[in-house]
């Protein structure tokens, strides 16, 4: 999800669910989310071309990934992590449950290894590539098919399988940053505590620009407005303050699509077609690289959005450190698969929990945790911030691999 320059959540009022050719629109006001089907779960499989094909297809909690020892036997995503030593086999789950490395291996060899004629460590690290790149098309959705520059964005990577992967995708994309919150499983339950009460009205309203009859849309506005503010005051909690933003679906004469511009409340107290106008045309120079200031435009629907602030716990912090991390926060030592740097490296494992505020890590680690692992690429460097972030800084993009499908000169195929 993309946050706005102001740390507001950006929305979207049409969306689609599913691929291009058989997705459902849907047009109500949401959260501006843009999936890919690269979770730990993905299948990976090789087609009759010979091609090696990660997702959608996934297996799920049951039987899951071939390691979870449940009758899995496709290799997946987190099969690959496994035999790649970026996920410890005694320490998944914080220990609850040991992985079958055996029947990794196995599912990775008959399934994808042969079929290929390649190792089989080869053959996970290729799959972690594509997933990669697939991850990297999600973040590229929502940043350069906007016109935004994604290099002036960190990544902010949760879920128990964001972390593995986060490091690869800010290579893949030239993002320097990527932030790694605390209980990074339980972000999205975390920002259910952090919400607002919220509630989005829209009213078809097809007007010239030149004409627009003032009174005429305040008075929609003032009725969408009124009936929010209904709706927060009959909630069953009380939010500290209430507030009102408006907005227009706009399009040039002629065109078929409309962008959503968030107009502020004076251009309407000053009733200021130009200032209106100005929104617009800065807006469809934001999402698609070009407009045209002379070009008469016209508004499609009218938006009120209407906010009930409400309380917001308090962050915890973490004890402050050195730079040097505590004894207590080493847990020990692996072998693990960079290709970056050439095959296995010897690579230090940390416990989270046991990381202080301060503390410095310089790549290649993993930092463990209960639920999620965080891979520090060689060459990265990781601080953790007064709150218990992992703030890694990315050394560099990632060689080889493009996002748009190609290979590098001397770069195999997969």
């Amino acid at each position: 999800m993309l946050r706005g320059l102001q740390g507001d959540a950006l929305t979207t009022g049409a969306a689609l669910l599913g691929g291009y050719e058989k997705a459902l629109p849907v047009q109500i006001a949401m959260m501006d989310i843009f999936e890919v089907s690269a979770g730990g779960g993905s299948i990976a499989r090789v087609d009759e071309d010979g091609a090696l094909h990660v997702g959608p297809q996934s297996a799920g909690a049951a039987p899951g990934p071939a390691c979870y020892g449940l009758g899995g036997a496709e290799p997946t995503v987190t099969d690959a992590n496994l035999l790649l030593g970026r996920l410890g086999a005694e320490r998944f789950l914080g220990g609850e449950m040991v992985l079958d490395t055996e029947a990794a291996e196995a599912a990775m060899r008959d399934s994808v290894a042969q079929p290929l004629g390649m190792e089989t460590i080869r053959a996970a690290d290729g799959i972690l590539r594509i997933a990669t790149t697939s991850m990297s098309y999600a973040v590229k959705g929502v940043t350069t098919e906007r016109g935004l520059d994604v290099g002036d964005f960190a990544l902010v990577a949760y879920g128990g399988a964001g972390p593995l992967h986060a490091s690869a995708v800010a290579r893949e994309l030239g993002i320097s940053r990527v932030v790694i919150p605390r209980a990074p499983g339980l972000f999205s339950a975390l920002g259910m505590l952090f919400s607002d009460l919220r509630y989005d009205f829209v009213r078809t309203w097809f007007t010239a620009l030149e004409t627009v009859p003032f009174d005429e849309v305040e008075a929609v506005y003032r009725a969408l407005e009124e009936e929010g503010r209904a709706a927060i005051a009959a909630a069953s909690v009380a939010p500290e303050a209430v507030t009102v933003k408006r907005a227009a679906d706009m399009r040039y004469v002629g065109q078929e699509h409309a962008v959503t511009v968030d107009l502020p409340m004076e251009v309407f107290e000053n009733r200021d077609r130009e200032a209106i106008k100005g929104h617009f045309d800065a807006m469809h120079q934001q999402r698609y690289g070009t407009n045209a200031p002379a070009e008469s435009a016209e508004i499609v629907s009218l938006r009120t959005t209407v906010t009930g602030t409400m309380r917001k716990p308090a962050f915890e912090t973490v004890e402050a450190g050195a730079i040097e991390p505590p004894a207590s926060a080493r847990s020990g030592e692996r072998p693990v698969y960079f290709d970056e740097a050439g095959g296995f490296v010897d690579t230090p494992t940390y416990t989270r929990e046991a990381l202080l505020a301060g503390n410095r890590i310089e790549g290649p680690a993993l930092v463990e945790e209960h639920a999620s692992t965080t891979v520090v690429m060689p060459g990265d460097r990781m601080e953790v911030d007064r709150y218990g972030n992992l703030d890694i800084a990315v050394s560099g993009r990632r060689s080889g691999l493009r996002t748009d499908g190609g290979r590098e000169r001397g770069e195999p195929g997969i």
